[in-house]
């Protein structure tokens, strides 16, 4: 199959997909108030306000019994969810408009947590990418085939008018030790959260790191249609807790943040956050992608972004049917903060 057209296969692919451990395909679990959210990776502070959120308790001041699990990549976010195995997840803003658009994914956005790419170029000081130009030639690490992370580089490639053949990919995974790639010179860079950079950095790596903005909405928060239509208001829970706790996050101040990172590490295994200094870099870096021009519209989708982003995805050519269907909501969010 190619690459890209694992992305239009996502929601076909969804009923054959085996559950994560611990996760099973749900029959009334949203009639006692329950929702399932998965990561599009192992668990990272780029996913505080869940991860906050769940460990200062608002999901269950909302009544809300929410269990989050890790997941392996964004594009099984988008068919999980469309199977109907979860309920709700983070995924990327690009790979899921392409399921949705191309295969009519059940699946549609309730919420932009990402405005902008959270994804960075990592490479070596030594032979740094600096810019969009420095790709060409180059062979680039990316966690998945046809992911969140792929579905960026090709639009950052089209947008600086660079071939995508140009660049080589190696599947890689988003984590410090994929950095011994670089090393090696298996790769000339990988594809990372903005964590991963700044743990790099923290650790004395030679690390080179270019932010990468493709013009699409970075992350979003889905849900299967018929799900959310049958569970409106856990749904709007979920997303007034969530709201909350990217507020509060977003004002504290260094004390407030490490106090933050500590209860968030007793409940969940979080790589580098024991490391105070790593943890807080981390902390203000996702911060800054949260908030849109007015804060208090954080997690809303904005109109103008999502139909920017639809038009780079056409003239990418990856978008290839009409769109059928509603990209995103903001139903949900004006129920749960209007």
């Amino acid at each position: 199959m190619k690459r890209r057209e694992f992305l239009g296969s996502a929601a076909a692919a969804a009923a054959t997909l085996l559950p994560l451990p611990g996760v099973m395909p749900i029959v009334h679990a949203q009639e006692k108030g329950k929702l399932t959210f998965l990561t599009p990776s192992s668990f990272s502070l780029a996913f505080s306000p869940v991860l906050y959120a769940s460990a200062a308790g608002f999901f269950a001041k909302e009544g809300l019994d929410l269990k989050v699990e890790a997941g392996r990549g964004a594009a099984q976010v988008v068919q999980l969810t469309a199977a109907k195995q979860v309920q709700t997840g983070r995924t990327g803003g690009a790979n899921y408009m392409i399921a949705r658009v191309n295969s009519n994914a059940p699946v549609i956005a309730i919420a932009t947590i990402a405005q902008r790419s959270p994804f960075a170029v990592i490479s070596s000081k030594d032979a740094p990418i600096r810019k969009p130009q420095d790709l060409a030639g180059k062979t680039i690490g990316v966690q998945s085939a046809g992911g969140s992370m792929e579905a960026t580089l090709d639009l950052l490639l089209m947008r600086s008018k660079i071939d995508a053949k140009s660049v080589r990919r190696e599947r890689v995974a988003d984590s410090a030790a994929s950095f011994g790639m670089i090393q090696s010179k298996r790769v000339d860079g990988f594809l990372g959260n903005m964590s991963s950079a700044i743990r790099l950095t923290a650790q004395n790596y030679p690390v080179a790191t270019m932010a990468m903005d493709d013009g699409v909405p970075g992350q979003v928060y889905v849900a299967e249609e018929s799900v959310l239509a049958a569970n409106k208001d856990a749904f709007v829970a979920f997303l007034r807790a969530a709201y909350r706790s990217a507020q509060e996050l977003s004002a504290m101040d260094d004390a407030g943040l490490q106090k933050a990172v500590a209860l968030m590490r007793g409940k969940f295994d979080i790589p580098g956050s024991d490391n105070t200094p790593i943890a807080l870099a981390d902390m203000r870096a996702n911060r800054e992608l949260w908030v849109t021009a007015n804060p208090k519209q954080l997690l809303r989708c904005n109109e103008s972004q999502w139909k920017e982003g639809e038009s780079l995805l056409r003239e990418a050519g990856l978008l290839k049917q009409p769109t059928a269907k509603p990209l995103y909501t903001n139903e949900i969010w004006e129920a749960a903060n209007g």
